[in-house]
């Protein structure tokens, strides 16, 4: 399912109940989107890079997780780690289970640009909302981890 899908599917989810709430959420992706696309700019990456190493950060994943996480097919994946494993940002791995198959790691590099990202998109965001009270902050945060949870495709 692409990112076209989901929303659309979410849209349509919503319309019966709030279409107010869809609308808010697929233009809040969207904006959200628009932080995170200027962000990896700034970095070198395009977005979809971000993504990747992001998605890589916490975990090592193979190229089919990579594929089900970033909604797209595995041959995607496999040019987006070539050009990542070219600026040494991440490296494969063998997976030790099944030597077919192999792990996609961040470099010391790649963690230090994750965290650069992050802090990127963290700032944007926060200067946007800075004239709302830290209450508001909080349960906006508490909201959209319970919003991202329901909706997890």
């Amino acid at each position: 399912m692409n990112s076209l899908t989901v929303k659309y599917s979410l849209r349509m989810a919503c319309a019966s109940h709030s279409p107010d709430l869809a609308e808010a959420l697929l233009e809040l992706c969207c904006v959200v989107e628009a932080v995170r696309a200027a962000a990896s700019r700034e970095l070198g990456l395009t977005p979809q890079q971000a993504q990747l190493l992001t998605l890589v950060a916490p975990q090592e994943l193979t190229h089919g997780e990579l594929a089900n996480r970033m909604h797209c097919d595995k041959a995607n994946i496999t040019g987006l780690v070539d050009r990542l494993e070219r600026r040494e940002l991440i490296q494969r791995r063998p997976n030790p289970d099944d030597r077919r198959v192999s792990q996609v790691i961040l470099t010391g590099q790649g963690r230090e640009l994750v965290t650069r990202f992050r802090r990127a998109v963290s700032t944007a965001i926060t200067g946007h909302l800075a004239s709302w009270p830290a209450a508001d902050h909080q349960q906006l945060a508490t909201l959209a981890r319970a919003t991202t949870e329901a909706l997890r495709v």
